[in-house]
């Protein structure tokens, strides 16, 4: 009997050593990836000669980063276009909105770091659950600061971002799925999104995304924000 309970717990011990030095091998893969893609450049090139009509905006919270677009420009009109229209109000200094995507549980039950629990965490980290953007009706960043980049768009690159944004969507039959109960303020809409956020996949890989899809200046991939800002001598 004892001898069995010997070979049992030899062989929990391996399991638990195997998978911590799985888990060891992951985090130092994932390191190097993060700090080498995150270093390579795309669309670093010369660029494109149409004229530069539209500015918007990349910003970060030193973790999180938005995509900031007009509200209407002869492209789009997104209040109309996500039926907010009547929500928005009115205030003569906020012209812009603020697109962030991220963890659906995430959002909507951390409003403050200390609102962060275990389970939303893990939830956040692994791929489980669904996504939300989150919409803020903002005013013009400011672009002294470290957190803010300023890009200059043609016509057709902010073409390109659009069906970026309108991608990202969950929708329902072309409607889009705006999620009424949350914490946070009268600015702050929410919507149901598409994919899974995780450690591969994250808010900044897909403002990085955002970026490629209008042909600027992005890297390969990160998981941070350190990764999109870098490429624009904002570290």
């Amino acid at each position: 009997m004892k001898q069995h309970l010997s070979r049992s717990a030899r062989i929990v011990f391996l399991v638990i050593r195997m998978f911590f030095e799985c888990f060891l091998a992951f985090l130092i893969v994932y390191w190097l990836c993060t700090v080498t893609l995150s270093r390579w450049t795309v669309n670093g090139g010369p660029g494109t000669a149409e004229k530069k009509e539209l500015t918007v905006y990349i910003t970060s919270n030193g973790v999180h980063s938005d995509i900031v677009v007009p509200i209407r420009t002869d492209q789009i009109d997104w209040a109309k276009e996500l039926g907010i229209e009547q929500q928005l109000i009115t205030d003569s200094t906020r012209t812009r909105l603020a697109f962030g995507w991220g963890n659906k549980r995430f959002f909507l039950n951390t409003k403050d770091w200390g609102d962060l629990t275990f389970n939303t965490a893990f939830s956040a980290a692994f791929h489980l659950g669904t996504s939300a953007m989150h919409i803020v009706h903002s005013r013009i960043p400011d672009t002294t600061s470290q957190n803010t980049i300023r890009l200059r768009l043609s016509k057709r690159q902010y073409g390109e971002l659009i069906a970026f944004l309108k991608e990202s969507f969950a929708k329902n039959g072309g409607d889009y799925l705006q999620i009424a109960e949350h914490p946070y303020g009268k600015y702050d809409f929410f919507f149901e999104a598409k994919r899974s956020y995780g450690l591969t996949y994250t808010c900044n890989s897909w403002t990085n995304d955002g970026l490629k899809a209008a042909e600027q200046k992005a890297c390969k991939w990160t998981a941070f924000k350190d990764g999109i800002f870098v490429q624009y001598g904002k570290e």
